[in-house]
């Protein structure tokens, strides 16, 4: 007993060191006919129209839809009624039956795919809940963004590739979005994106390869020193977006990666879109000006600009790939 926790303990410590060397399973591409599920691990939609429109388009793909518990629509404990004085969002269901939603997906071998009906705030709860080796004995791509960067995180640390995409609630909602959905079908179906963005002024060029981590900020740094902590990973590239947080806000965060020695750890960064971050500006121009001048002494290639997040659109990253960034006076090259 004493060997066997010996080793349990060993392999625990060089975790971060055996996920930098890109031991990372990919999980198997779709293909017609596959089954896919809608879980809700987040805050809930408040219609059944969002799913519903969801469930056609990933019919239309030609896949097998299957709605967990809590993902065809708002959990029947949590609607609220006449004179409910709650305001604003609403979780997809209590705690217990989201946890169990989550894990009848990954459990689930028949099912492929997990595609989450939208982010807003939650998953943080389920960690104690899920333990990493539920997504390495059932690797499978789970897609989302925002809060959902909870669960990419699991993935990664569980040494499972996964998506930073589009959700129910933002498949095809825009022009831009119709582009990120579509390229969100040719990632799922086999083909590897491969990105060119135009150049920045705030750009720090040069070359870096790694593992890609991250997604919302504020979400994946608020793992810090937990299991699912991506940053404590040595040799990645960073992408990071936001939505409506202020300048001293996401200033902080960076603060806090410092602090906890993470900025060496990292071999480039990719910012995407800072979505009605930064309005207060303090001393600086913009939120990208303050980011520059907070990333500029680290020596490393950073892409400013990159079209995913929460603004008009959210092209699709493969979260635990390994990556390929180039830099240069002509705008930026991203490749897996």
């Amino acid at each position: 007993m004493r060997n066997k926790l010996l080793v349990l303990t060993l392999l625990f410590a060089l975790t971060p060191f055996l996920r930098a060397q890109n031991t990372y399973v990919q999980p198997a591409f779709l293909k017609a006919g596959d089954k896919v599920a809608i879980i809700a691990p987040s805050y809930a939609v408040n219609d059944t129209s969002t799913v519903k429109k969801a469930v056609k388009l990933l019919k239309s793909w030609g896949l097998t839809v299957e709605l967990g518990e809590n993902g065809g629509a708002m959990h029947p404990e949590y609607i609220p009624k006449k004179g409910d004085k709650r305001r604003g969002y609403h979780y997809g269901g209590p705690l217990a039956a989201r946890v169990s939603e989550l894990k009848w997906a990954l459990a689930d071998d028949s099912i492929k795919a997990i595609f989450c009906v939208r982010g807003g705030y939650g998953t943080v709860q389920m960690m104690d809940y899920i333990p990493l080796s539920m997504f390495s004995d059932h690797p499978k791509w789970i897609v989302g963004f925002s809060d959902i960067t909870t669960l990419l995180a699991g993935e990664t640390m569980a040494g499972v590739m996964s998506i930073h995409g589009d959700m129910c609630s933002t498949f095809n909602t825009t022009t831009g979005n119709t582009k990120s959905t579509e390229e969100l079908r040719r990632l799922l179906f086999g083909k590897m994106p491969d990105y060119r963005v135009a150049s920045s002024k705030w750009n720090v060029e040069g070359h870096a390869e790694g593992t890609l981590i991250g997604g919302n900020f504020i979400t994946f740094v608020s793992l810090l020193e937990s299991e699912y902590d991506v940053t404590k990973l040595d040799g990645t590239i960073l992408f990071i977006e936001e939505v409506t947080e202020s300048m001293h806000a996401v200033e902080r965060l960076f603060h806090l990666l410092k602090n906890h020695g993470r900025l060496p750890h990292f071999k480039g960064i990719i910012f995407g879109s800072f979505h009605k971050c930064g309005v207060e500006l303090l001393d600086h121009e913009s939120i990208e000006e303050m980011l520059w001048e907070f990333v500029k002494p680290l020596g490393i290639p950073v892409c400013f600009g990159f079209p995913a997040g929460h603004g008009p659109i959210n092209m699709p990253l493969v979260m635990g790939s390994h990556v390929s960034l180039d830099v240069t006076s002509s705008g930026s090259h991203i490749s897996f």
